[in-house]
């Protein structure tokens, strides 16, 4: 093409069709130039365009985000539930391993993992001793060690309902007919029960024992559940009912001590006393009845 001569319309097409993005001429190619012509071409048709109205900037990226953050949440509380279920069988076969089959490694299992009772779970004290669990002899024996109780009361009332759910799955089987449960606990060097792992004494006191026996009667089909309570001394048994007497052990409000409340039985004493007099005497302190035994006099001396 000389200079200064004008283009004919085939040259200008073949001109600009060498025009890339930017504005630059590329030298006619042919081959594998072409190829990567082509290959830009298209790499630069799926780029992001900022004048676009689908997505200028990237903004889906937010979408697949929140799908992530979804994902996420929904797989946690898939786990949570899950581990739950898996706890729940898991305690279930426990105790039905319990009432089918009792050996030594079932009777730990249940003190362990806790036993089905009511509508629950009832926890044992962690501190356990399988003593005896034999289906030919019909028993079973355990010793656990509280370390939770702060007295005889409570003692007392988690380790019956304890020994209660024990027994019960236990004496389910067939071939189990007596449950023993032992129930020590740390005390101080006045004989009070104390909480923790014994660092007041050098070992645990044996509290209490629960006997739960199972008889068949001969004469009917009925089968007869018995429960004893052994070993329990004087010293106990008076702690346990000034416990179970005592106000301030089962209302705990620092309010409220012996003072107040002796207070309050002579307030109600000292009402029921005022109460008499009024029914006696009048609401006008006598006066109406001192008025009609003056005229009673007078009716007399006439």
């Amino acid at each position: 093409m000389a200079k200064g001569s004008n283009l004919t319309p085939e040259e200008a097409e073949e001109l600009f069709s060498r025009v890339d993005a930017a504005g630059v001429v590329e030298p006619a190619r042919t081959g594998k130039g072409s190829k990567c012509r082509r290959r830009r071409a298209a790499e630069q048709k799926h780029a992001i365009d900022p004048l676009s109205d689908e997505d200028p900037s990237g903004s889906k990226a937010s979408v697949s985000i929140s799908r992530m953050g979804i994902a996420f949440i929904v797989g946690t509380i898939l786990l949570i539930v899950g581990m739950q279920i898996g706890y729940g069988v898991m305690r279930r076969l426990n105790t039905a391993n319990l009432s089918d089959t009792v050996t030594t490694e079932t009777v730990s299992r249940a003190l362990e993992g806790g036993v089905e009772w009511g509508n629950g779970f009832t926890q044992f004290p962690a501190r356990f001793t399988v003593d005896e669990a034999d289906e030919r002899a019909g028993i079973v024996e355990v010793s656990v060690v509280s370390t939770e109780a702060e007295n005889e009361l409570e003692l007392f009332s988690n380790s019956q309902i304890e020994a209660a759910a024990l027994a019960t799955n236990a004496l389910l089987n067939d071939n189990i007919n007596r449950v023993v449960y032992n129930v020590s606990a740390f005390v101080d060097d006045e004989g009070n029960i104390v909480p923790g792992d014994g660092s007041t004494s050098e070992s645990p006191r044996l509290i209490f024992t629960f006997i739960w026996t199972k008889n068949k009667s001969e004469a009917s089909s009925n089968i007869d559940w018995e429960l004893k309570i052994v070993g329990m001394d004087e010293e106990v048994a008076g702690r346990l009912q000034s416990q179970v007497n005592s106000v301030s052990s089962l209302i705990e409000t620092p309010s409220v001590d012996d003072t107040d409340i002796e207070a309050h039985e002579q307030e109600l004493q000292d009402g029921q006393a005022r109460k008499g007099e009024e029914i006696y005497l009048g609401d006008d302190g006598g006066a109406a009845l001192d008025a009609a035994r003056e005229q009673a006099q007078g009716d007399d001396a006439a």
